[in-house]
C-alpha cells in the first residue's frame, strides 16, 4: 500500500493505546494535525506509524533505556497484545510484535514513513560531522554506491591475490608434470611435449584389457571348486550305492520267514483295517459276510500285521535307500551340467579377447569332463597371480594417464587464469577510479539540490533576514564526514551552531529533514512530524505552517502533532487560508481510556455539517454557530481594540461581545469576496457589509438561550 490516499489508522495496546485507538482520516486532505496538551498521546500516534514503517519506536530512543522493545506495549499488556492497522485506498498493512521484533503483513506492502521527532532535529544540525552523515545517508543514497566501491577494492585485492596464487600454481604444476617425465625416463626433449603425447592414448584400450582379464579370472574362479563339489557328489553316490545292497539283502532275507505272497496279503491287511477303522460298529464280516467273525475283527487284523513286522521295516529301509540312490545320481548329474556350463563360460571369455603377450594363458585346453578339472586346475593355478598383476598394472596406468591428464589440464588453466588476470586488474583499477569520481560528481550534486532546497525552504520561514546561504559538503579527508555551513554577516562557510539562536537552528534542522524526504519518494511517503515546532514563535510558527501546507502537498500524506495553542485556535475557527488540512484534537489520556478524541474537523465545518443535515437540529445549530461568533467577535474585538468588560478568565460572551461593536465601527466593517475577473483580466469582487449582519445577530442573540 505505498500509493494512495489513507483511510484510518487503528492502534492498539501500543504505549498510551491502552484500548483500541481509531484516527480516521478525510479524504482529499493530504496534511493531518493532531493538536494535544503533554501526555494526552500525540506520540503514540506518531511511534504507531514509526512501527508499521520503520519497525521501531522512536520516542524512546536515546533516553538511557538500553533495549526498549520490552516498553512498546501498554503496562500490563504483552508483546503479542500489540498491532497497529493501517488501511489505505490501496489495501492495508498491519505490524504485530513477535520476539520482541516489528513483523510487517504484507511485507510488500509496508509504507514508507519518515519520522522527525524534536530529539532528531539537533542531531541534523548540531551533530559531529560523522553523526550528522550517518543521520542523513540514507537520503542522499550513496550507501549502495559506497558499498559497490568496496566490493570492488575488494575484487581487486582479491583478483590481485588470484594472480599471484595463479603465477604459484603453474610453477607447482610445472614442478609436478616435470617430476612424472623425469620419473618416465625423459623420454622426450620437452616434459610438455611427452605428458601431451601421453594423455593423447587411447586410455580405452587399457580399460577393455582389464576388463577383459576381469571376466577371464573370474569364469577361471568359478570352476575352482569343481573338483570338491565332485568327489563329495561321486562318494555320496557309492555310499547310496551300498546302503541299496544291504537293504535289499534284508528284505529277501525276511522275504523267506513269511508264507508265499505275504507282500500281497500285508496290502490286503491294511487296507482291511483302513475300512474297519472307518466302520467301527461293523456286523458282518466285508469279505465273507459272515456274522460270527465280525466280533474281534479289527484285533485280530492287527495281529496279523504285527506278525509281518520285520518284512515292514525291511521293506521300507529298502525304500529309503534306493531314493537316497536316486538324490545322488541327480546330484552328481547336476555338478556335471554346472561344470559343462562354467567351463563354456571360460572358453568363451578365453577366445573372445585377442590376449596381448604379457598375459599368460594355460598350455593345455580346460577338460571337458569335470573328473579331469583337478589336475588342469593344480597345472594352471599359477596363471592367477600372473593375471593379478596384469589388472593391476593397467589400473595403474589408467590412474596415471588421469592424473597426467588433470595435471595438464591445472596447468592450462591456470596459465589461462594468469593471463586474464593479467587483463582484467588494470581495467577494474580503472573502473574503480570511474566509479568514484561518479559518486564524488553523484554526491555532491544531491548535496548542492538538498541545500538550495534547504535555502528555499529557510527563506520561507525566515524572510529578509539572509540566512538562505545553506551548503552541505562531505569531506574527502575524513570517512562518511558532513560539513554543514551558511553565510553570516558576510562571512562565508559558517556554522550555524556557533551564531543561530535556538528558534534558528530548530528551524534549520526541520528544513534539513524536508528537504531530505522530498529527495527520496515523496509521492509514496507519509511525512510524520512529532511536536517540532515547541521553540519558534507565533510568527515563525505561522510561517511554518504556511511551508509546511505546500510541502504537505508533495507526499503521499502527512501528520504534525502539536500542542501550539494558536494554531489550534486559527484551525477550529477556521482562520486560516488553507483549507485542505484535517484537525485532530486529543483529550486527556486516562489509563483506562487511553487515547481520546474531541473533535475530527474544525466548528465551522461542524456548523456546516449541521446545517446539511435533514431536517437540521435548530439546539445544535445554535449552540455551534454561538461558539463561532464569540470567537469571530473576539477577533474583531481585539483587532480594533473595542471596549469589552474585562475577565479574569479571558472568557467573554456574545452579551460582552456584540455590544462592545459599535454603530461607527460595524457601519466600517465590510467583506470583499473574490468572485471572478472580467474580459479585460480585472478582478472583480463582491462586498459583504457586516454592520447590518451585526444588528441582525444582536436582535436574535437571545435565540439561542432559548433553543
Amino acid at each position: 500500500m505505498s500509493t494512495g490516499y489513507l483511510k484510518v489508522l487503528t492502534v492498539e495496546n501500543l504505549r498510551g493505546s491502552t484500548r483500541q485507538f481509531s484516527l480516521l482520516f478525510e479524504k482529499g486532505k493530504k496534511l493531518t494535525i493532531v493538536y494535544g496538551e503533554n501526555g494526552t498521546g500525540k506520540s503514540t500516534i506518531c511511534d504507531a506509524l514509526d512501527l508499521l514503517g520503520n519497525g521501531r519506536v522512536g520516542s524512546l530512543d536515546n533516553r538511557g533505556l538500553g533495549q526498549t522493545q520490552k516498553y512498546w506495549p501498554s503496562i500490563g499488556k504483552s508483546s503479542t497484545d500489540v498491532q497497529v492497522k493501517l488501511e489505505g485506498s490501496t489495501g492495508e498493512c498491519t505490524a504485530r510484535l513477535s520476539n520482541r521484533e516489528a513483523v510487517i503483513q504484507p511485507a510488500e506492502g509496508r509504507p514508507q514513513i519518515e519520522v522527525l521527532r524534536r530529539s532528531q532535529i539537533l542531531s541534523l544540525v548540531e551533530a559531529k560531522p560523522g553523526e550528522r552523515y550517518e543521520a542523513i545517508r540514507r537520503f542522499i543514497d550513496v550507501s549502495e554506491i559506497e558499498a559497490s566501491e568496496k566490493v570492488l577494492r575488494e575484487l581487486i585485492r582479491r583478483i590481485k591475490g588470484d594472480r599471484q596464487l595463479a603465477v604459484e600454481r603453474v610453477q607447482e604444476n610445472q614442478n609436478t608434470i616435470e617430476q612424472f617425465w623425469d620419473s618416465a625416463g625423459r623420454p622426450s626433449h620437452s616434459a610438455f611435449d611427452w605428458a601431451r603425447a601421453a594423455i593423447a592414448r587411447d586410455a580405452t584400450l587399457l580399460i577393455s584389457e582389464r576388463e577383459a582379464i576381469e571376466r577371464l579370472h573370474s569364469a577361471y574362479f568359478g570352476l575352482s571348486d569343481f573338483p570338491s563339489r565332485y568327489r563329495t557328489a561321486t562318494a555320496q553316490l557309492e555310499s547310496a550305492k551300498g546302503s541299496v545292497q544291504r537293504t535289499q539283502g534284508q528284505y529277501e532275507e525276511a522275504l523267506t520267514t513269511v508264507a508265499s505272497g505275504a507282500e500281497d496279503l500285508m496290502d490286503i491287511l491294511r487296507s482291511a483295517q483302513s475300512y474297519v477303522t472307518r466302520h467301527p460298529d461293523l456286523q458282518q464280516c466285508p469279505l465273507c459276510g459272515s456274522s460270527e467273525y465280525a466280533q474281534g475283527l479289527a484285533e485280530r487284523i492287527k495281529g496279523r500285521i504285527e506278525s509281518f513286522k520285520e518284512l515292514t521295516t525291511a521293506k521300507a529301509g529298502k525304500s529309503s535307500a534306493d531314493a537316497q540312490l536316486d538324490q545322488a545320481k541327480s546330484k552328481l548329474t547336476q555338478v556335471e551340467e554346472d561344470y559343462a556350463r562354467k567351463r563354456t563360460q571360460f572358453l568363451k571369455a578365453l577366445s573372445s579377447f585377442d590376449w596381448p603377450q604379457d598375459i599368460n594363458l594355460a598350455d593345455e585346453s580346460c577338460p571337458e569332463q569335470v573328473d579331469a578339472a583337478s589336475t588342469w586346475l593344480e597345472a594352471s593355478a599359477h596363471l592367477r597371480a600372473s593375471w593379478y598383476k596384469a589388472q593391476a598394472t593397467r589400473q595403474d596406468e589408467e590412474k596415471f594417464i588421469v592424473t597426467l591428464k588433470r595435471a595438464l589440464k591445472t596447468y592450462d588453466d591456470n596459465v589461462e587464469a594468469q593471463k586474464g588476470l593479467d587483463v582484467l586488474v588494470p581495467r577494474l583499477e580503472q573502473a574503480l577510479a570511474i566509479v568514484e569520481d561518479e559518486r564524488r560528481q553523484f554526491t555532491d550534486g544531491v548535496l548542492s539540490e538538498i541545500a538550495k532546497e534547504v535555502g528555499r525552504l529557510y527563506e520561507a520561514i525566515h524572510p529578509r533576514e539572509r540566512l538562505d546561504k545553506i551548503s552541505l559538503q562531505l569531506d574527502e579527508n575524513k570517512r562518511a564526514s558532513l560539513e554543514l555551513a551558511a553565510e553570516y554577516q558576510g562571512r562565508r562557510d559558517t556554522p550555524p551552531q556557533a551564531y543561530f539562536s535556538d528558534s534558528h537552528l530548530d528551524t534549520l534542522g526541520l528544513c534539513v529533514f524536508l528537504a531530505l524526504a522530498e529527495k527520496g519518494q515523496p509521492e509514496n511517503t507519509i511525512l510524520v512530524l512529532d511536536d517540532v515546532l515547541a521553540s519558534a514563535d507565533e510568527p515563525h510558527v505561522d510561517r511554518i505552517i504556511d511551508v509546511l501546507y505546500e510541502q504537505a502537498q508533495r507526499f503521499r500524506h502527512c501528520l504534525i502533532t502539536t500542542h501550539y495553542g494558536p494554531w489550534k485556535h486559527k484551525l477550529r475557527w477556521g482562520w486560516l487560508k488553507h483549507n485542505q488540512c484535517q484537525f485532530v484534537e486529543l483529550s486527556k489520556w486516562t489509563s483506562t481510556e487511553g487515547l481520546l478524541l474531541i473533535n475530527s474537523v474544525p466548528d465551522i465545518q461542524r456548523l456546516a455539517q449541521l446545517l446539511g443535515e435533514s431536517p437540521p437540529d435548530p439546539q445544535l445549530v445554535c449552540a455551534k454557530s454561538g461558539v463561532l461568533l464569540e470567537a469571530a467577535l473576539d477577533f474583531i474585538t481585539s483587532l480594533y481594540e473595542c471596549s469589552v468588560p474585562r475577565r479574569g478568565n479571558g472568557l467573554y460572551t456574545l452579551g460582552d461581545l456584540l455590544p462592545s461593536v459599535d454603530k461607527k465601527l460595524r457601519k466600517a466593517l465590510k467583506v470583499e469576496v473574490l468572485t471572478g475577473s472580467d474580459a479585460s483580466g480585472q478582478q472583480i469582487y463582491r462586498t459583504v457589509e457586516l454592520g447590518p449582519i451585526l444588528d441582525e445577530l444582536h436582535r436574535i442573540a437571545q435565540a439561542r438561550n432559548v433553543f
